[in-house]
Order: C-alpha cells, then structure tokens, then sequence
C-alpha cells in the first residue's frame, strides 16, 4: 500500500500530499456529467440532421419549383416587345391576359385555338374583365391574309394569335395562358370539381367524345346548381349543341371560369394545392412563371363571381365568318379597360315566337338527308314545321330561306341555321307555309361550322 492512500476502497476522502484531507467526487456526479456531454453530442448531432434535411427540403422544393416552371414555360416566340412588357410592368397594376383553349383532334396536324378569351386582370381591386372571341370571327391574321381568327394558332401558335388579337381590338397582350381541352379535365379533378349553375339541360355525344368508354355516361348535365367533375365540366364548357351554337357555349365557358377563378383560391383548396400544381404544369403552357402566378393567387383571395365580368364580341353569321359589330366591339374594349362595366350588346330581338312561324323545308342540293335534318333542328327550336321534302331540281348552291312578309321570322330561322341568304319569295316560290328553306349544296359547311349535324 502507498503511503498516503486510503486504506479501504469505499472511503469516500483522499489525504494529499499537504496531509489535507478532502471528499472524493461522487460516482452519480461523474455519470451526470457523462450524460450531459453526449446529450450534447446527440443535440450536435439532431441539428446537423435537421439542419441538412432542411436544405434538402429547400433542394427539394426549388427543384419542384423549377420543374414547374419548365413544364409551365413554352418556347415562347411572340413579339419581343411584348416579352420585355413583362419584366417592367408594376405587380399591382392592371394587366391582360390571353387565354386560349385549344382542342386539337386526332386528324390535325396542329391545333386551333377553340376558345378565345381576352381577361383584363387588376390585382389591387380584385376585380377581372372577360371578353370572348368568337372562334370564326373574320380577321386579318398577319402574314396570312384573311381567315377565321382561331388559324392564327394553327399557322404560328400563341405568338401570332398575340399579334392578330392585338392588331384586331387595339389593346396590348402581357401574358397569354393556353389550355389544353383534355387537360383540363385533369386540372379540374385536381381541384376536386368546380360548382357551377347550369340552366339549361345538356345531352352532346360530340362534347363527351373525348371520354371513350363513358361517353354515354356523361353526357348529358341535368339543369340545377352541381359540382361539375373535370369529365361533366369538359362537356359543359365544350358543347355548343344549341340553337345559337358557339355564343351559348363561350356564354357557358364565361360562368364556367368566373366560377373557376373564385373557388380555386379558396382555403379549402389549400391542400389540394400540390396536385393542382402538377396538373397545371402539365397541361397549362404560359410565359408567366411560378412566383407570378402564386402572387396572383394570392391577390385573389376572397374574390367573388360578381367582380369578374364578361361579354362576348357580338356579330353576325356571314359564312364561313361571323363578322363583328365593330361599333360595339369598340365600346366594349374601352368599358374593360377604363374599369367600367361591361355588358353583353343585346342580340337583335324579334317580335316573333318560334311557335307561331310555320316552316316548309326541302332538299335544293341533293345532299341526303340534309332537309331532315334542317327540319329536326328547327322543330326543335320551336318551329313549326310543315312539308318535308324534296326540291324540283338539285341546283341550289346555297342554302335560302323564302318569305312573303314576315322578314322578322325568316331572320330568326337563318339565325338557327346559320346562314345569311334571306330572300322575299314575290310569287316566284310556291309554300303553303310562313317560311320556306331550300338547303343547298353548302348544308355540309354550315352543318359542320354550326354543330348541326
């Protein structure tokens, strides 16, 4: 044994060298201290654990961001001054948005724009101006001349419709949205269903074509208030099964995206965001990127249907165009971008019930079926329809509609068939009716423009 050590190994003091004697350090204090130290290490250790799981979540959410941003961005080849626009103008000011639905089918080689839409968006009133565009709508398309303004996107995509919409109603373009008709059922799916108040019964199998296998399924829409899932809310925005064909079906497309605009901001569609997300970017080609769309989002909040307004260019069918009222395309342009109130130009009213309009139609151009069908159309608008039948010869080129008197009645029966030919009969047609058709040999075009057939 050392001289100086303590004799028993449980003693709980130790004598020193000075001969001073002193309490030896508890065992419990020792493996306090022990303890302590690694909880430090673990604290060390769970921080650089968080710490690269944030940054991984911060990777992970940039990369999310940028995949979005280059599924969402197009090549993009419009005017560069309308580009440069983008970067300079102020958030909070008021700015246009081109919206285009395209709906290609599978026999195209490149898709027409279906739907046109010009919005007018001012974030700091949360307040949107929706005008439509009629498909056919006779315009000057830069660099090709004449044509139905929807051949814009089919001879040089978004740009050139940009360029032929500006040039058309004299205001500038600063971001342009295109949709595409299939995808859009997906985004709203996304969304969980869009609620919408429909009017007027649907039944299109042309509308629910798209569908496949439930196409009978859905294709016709009960009237009354429902939520719309992305296959119903396809054929409600899609089809033009009426009397007016395209106007009630962009009128439709008009409720359809105010309603869309003001519940897709909803808080309870807070979560569904990620997937709507997805679902846009796959679907959705714009030139504007995430961070402006979210602070879009964002400045919309709690907008309601009543602050988004909308009108529809109005026109006459001349075919194969509908040529519009310039004067009230014009008054309307002002309206939406001075923030007044746009109103729908009443079309031309007649005092003329259907029911009261008797109607004679005959085949004039020997297309089989054609005087069936014209008469199917017009009964089922309302008219009242006499004789059935064939023409004396097949030499009409184009479709007529014969009256004797009543003007207002025979322009309320082209209207429904689209067509412009109106002529006073002065005793050289014979008809025991009010009207008489003569469909010519152009039943096929109308047929086809007007969604009759």
């Amino acid at each position: 044994m050392r001289r100086g050590a303590s004799s028993s190994a449980d003693d709980r003091s130790v004598t020193t060298r000075s001969g001073v004697s002193v309490e030896r350090a508890p065992r419990m204090r020792v493996q306090r201290e022990l303890r302590r130290r690694a909880l430090k290490r673990a604290a060390l250790v769970s921080a650089t654990l968080i710490g690269v799981l944030m940054v991984a979540g911060v990777a992970a959410a940039f990369m999310f961001v940028q995949s979005l941003e280059r599924d969402l961005r197009s090549e993009f080849t419009a005017d560069v001054r309308v580009v440069e626009a983008l970067t300079k103008k102020e958030p909070k000011e008021p700015f246009n948005i081109l919206l285009l639905g395209s709906d290609a089918r599978s026999d195209e080689e490149a898709a027409r724009a279906d739907t046109i839409i010009v919005a007018r968006v001012d974030p700091e009133e949360q307040r949107i101006w929706m005008i439509s565009v009629p498909r056919d709508t006779r315009a000057e398309i830069p660099g090709h001349g004449v044509n139905k303004i929807n051949a814009a996107t089919y001879h040089g995509g978004a740009g050139l419709m940009i360029d032929t919409i500006e040039e058309f109603l004299g205001v500038p373009i600063h971001h342009y949205v295109e949709v595409d008709f299939d995808g859009f059922r997906d985004i709203v799916d996304a969304m969980g269903g869009v609620y919408v108040d429909v009017e007027v019964p649907i039944d299109d199998w042309r509308a629910a074509s798209h569908t496949h296998s439930d196409r009978e399924e859905i294709q016709r829409i009960e009237p009354g208030y429902q939520l719309l899932d992305g296959r119903r809310a396809l054929v409600f925005v899609r089809s033009r099964d009426f009397p007016d064909a395209d106007f009630t079906r962009m009128k439709h497309q008009q409720e359809f995206f105010k309603a869309l605009a003001s519940q897709s901001v909803r808080w309870s569609n807070a979560f569904r965001l990620p997937g709507m997300a997805r679902e846009l970017a796959r679907n959705v080609t714009t030139d504007m990127g995430v961070g402006q769309i979210v602070s879009l989002a964002q400045s919309f909040k709690g907008i309601d249907e009543s602050d988004v307004q909308t009108a529809t260019l109005p026109g006459e069918w001349r075919s194969p165009y509908v040529v519009i009222d310039m004067e009230a395309k014009q008054y309307l342009v002002e309206q939406m971008m001075a923030g007044g109130d746009i109103e729908e130009h009443p079309e031309e009213e007649f005092a003329v019930e259907p029911s009261t309009v008797t109607v004679t139609v005959r085949n004039g151009g020997g297309i089989s079926g054609s005087a069936t069908i014209a008469a199917d159309r017009l009964g089922a608008y309302g008219f009242v329809i006499g004789e059935v039948g064939n023409a004396n010869q097949f030499v009409y080129d184009e479709t007529l509609v014969v009256y004797r008197d009543n003007e207002d009645a025979a322009k309320l029966v082209a209207r429904q068939l689209h067509t412009d030919r109106l002529v006073p009969s002065r005793g050289m047609y014979t008809f025991e009716t009010d009207i008489l058709v003569v469909v010519g040999r152009d039943w096929n075009e109308l047929a086809r423009e007007s969604g009759i057939e």
